[in-house]
């Protein structure tokens, strides 16, 4: 089965490799406008260089912002544009026993994990509504 998501911009955080790497991969060949984004600029564009060598075809644009702060999520967003598709793909974790790590490591955990992907959905659910289509 090929889904068709032409017309659709999506947005894959923590997408310069691995798991999300290959998400935005996959959405692109599936015809929707993909937002790459990871912190460095030069890895966001060094990755979309080497996905359209690939395959021409592929919408993609740089959407380079640590997504873990308000001013750089807002970043991502602008060069994203009106999103229809939101992967909350970043994330972190360690290999310390849950019971040795820190308050600090706690939260810094929750901020990665959790609020960051609360704060992109606050911002983009209202205009996947009013469009009667998101997800």
């Amino acid at each position: 089965m090929r889904i068709d998501l032409a017309g659709r911009t999506a947005l894959v955080t923590g997408s310069t490799q691995g798991i999300g790497l290959a998400i935005a991969t996959t959405l692109a060949d599936a015809g929707a406008r993909v937002a790459v984004n990871g912190r460095n600029p030069e890895t966001v564009s060094s990755v979309i260089a080497t996905l359209q060598e690939e395959d021409p075809d592929r919408n993609l644009v740089p959407a380079p912002g640590d997504v873990t702060t308000e001013d750089g999520a807002a970043a991502v967003l602008a060069a994203t544009g009106d999103v229809d598709i939101l992967v909350n793909n970043l994330g972190i974790f360690g290999a310390t026993p849950a019971l040795d790590i820190s308050d600090d490591e706690w939260r810094r955990y929750f901020e990665v994990n959790v609020l960051a992907a609360v704060r992109l959905i606050r911002a983009t659910l209202p205009g996947m509504s009013e469009r009667g289509w998101g997800r």
